[in-house]
């Protein structure tokens, strides 16, 4: 995933969203379904790389597609459907790994529907505002024309003026843009550069303890398959709540108290006794819903710190380096072995500081998607601007 994420994201933000997509999620099912050929275990690794390398991606195209799709209030009614369709998978992978428990037969049953997805090619449209940040007005306009008339929807005279006059000259902040390359652009901002490695942070931490109590999942008592699924199942919990509250609260303080929810918990793992096995298993659901809630608000979250023509490959660089996090995560019943209590502190620790750098990014509840650096960078003055507003309008 280190290499498939930046390959990916810069494929999406230099050809398109829709080109990374298709080709990321056929190319997952050809390639993975050569496993099931393997003669000897040196080309199964090799092909699980080159599966990962190819399929790793596609979530997140997916995900950055919908959201520059849809309109701003529409934005974590997304999130939630799409974090629903991950827990739906997940329960489908349990349980076609239990109904073809032979490994080339589960690989052939579930890998081939995968190239499916090329019909894409023909019923997705492409994001409007990655083509109208490349200049390509006239597909825009005839995606919004197409949308308007499935829809049965009346555009005024004004919205179609707009879409007809001849395309409006970029301003200043977007022809410098346009003459730098990205990570020219990135290193010369110190708030994008802040934002970047924050960001990173919060997806190490993601990786980490998701990945990391999922791991242990299949350890705990019983049948492996059955703990998956219902370890799997709760995160629907966290996907419903996110849906309730980040249009309601915000961003920032769900994803807060969710970081410090899983801190907290994991941490409290390391004082319950042995006598209390229940205990246990309430802190560890009660951790594995507080870091879902977190890493599923903080795809949109991210997508929402970083301007569109950069979009994919930023948000790809911070997947990138939280892979470091699933990198590590596997190592912790090995860990554990040795100081049983480690796991549990280093997970809690992690979410904890990921909750206290939280409250050095701004608020983008009900701000749009900034399209240049300039606009990613003013995110944080159009927050500190509406609550001098709502300060007015108290007094």
């Amino acid at each position: 995933m280190l290499v498939s994420l930046p390959i990916i994201g810069y494929i999406s933000d230099r050809w398109g969203r829709k080109p990374a997509l298709v080709l990321s999620s056929t190319l997952l099912g050809v390639i993975g379904t050569l496993k099931a050929f393997s003669v000897s275990y040196e080309m199964y690794v090799l092909v699980e790389f080159l599966e990962t390398v190819a399929g790793a991606s596609a979530f997140p195209a997916a995900y950055i597609l919908t959201i520059e799709l849809l309109g701003q209030d529409k934005r974590v009614l997304t999130t939630a459907f799409l974090g629903i369709m991950l827990v739906l998978g997940g329960l489908a992978f349990a349980l076609l790994a239990r109904t073809f428990q032979y490994w080339r037969t589960f690989i052939l049953v579930a890998y081939p529907p995968s190239v499916l997805i090329l019909v894409y090619i023909y019923l997705l449209p492409e994001s409007i505002r990655w083509l109208l940040s490349k200049g390509r007005k006239e597909e825009a306009v005839e995606i919004i024309m197409n949308a308007a008339k499935l829809n049965k929807v009346t555009l005024s005279e004004e919205t179609m003026r707009q879409l007809q006059e001849e395309k409006v000259k970029p301003t200043d902040d977007k022809k410098v843009e346009e003459e730098e390359g990205l990570w020219t652009q990135v290193l010369h901002s110190p708030i994008i550069m802040k934002r970047l490695a924050i960001c990173s942070w919060w997806w190490m931490t993601c990786t980490f303890v998701f990945y990391g109590l999922a791991i242990n999942s299949v350890a705990l008592a019983g049948d492996k398959y059955t703990n998956y699924m219902l370890v799997v199942s709760v995160e629907i919990i966290a996907v419903v709540t996110n849906a309730l509250v980040l249009d309601r609260v915000g961003r920032k303080p769900t994803l807060l108290v969710a970081y410090c929810v899983c801190g907290v918990a994991c941490v409290a793992l390391t004082f319950v006794p042995e006598s209390l096995p229940w205990l246990s298993t309430c802190l560890y659901l009660l951790g594995k819903v507080a870091i879902t809630q977190a890493f599923s608000g903080i795809y949109m979250y991210t997508s929402e710190l970083f301007p569109t023509h950069a979009r994919h490959s930023l948000l790809g660089f911070c997947s990138m380096v939280g892979r470091i996090g699933s990198i590590i995560a596997p190592q912790m019943p090995l860990a554990a072995l040795y100081v049983s209590w480690l796991p549990s502190v280093l997970f809690g620790g992690a979410a904890l500081i990921a909750g206290a750098l939280m409250l050095t990014t701004p608020e983008t509840l009900n701000t749009r998607l900034p399209d240049s650096i300039r606009e990613a960078e003013d995110i944080a003055q159009q927050g500190k601007s509406k609550t001098n507003h709502m300060e007015m309008d108290v007094k």
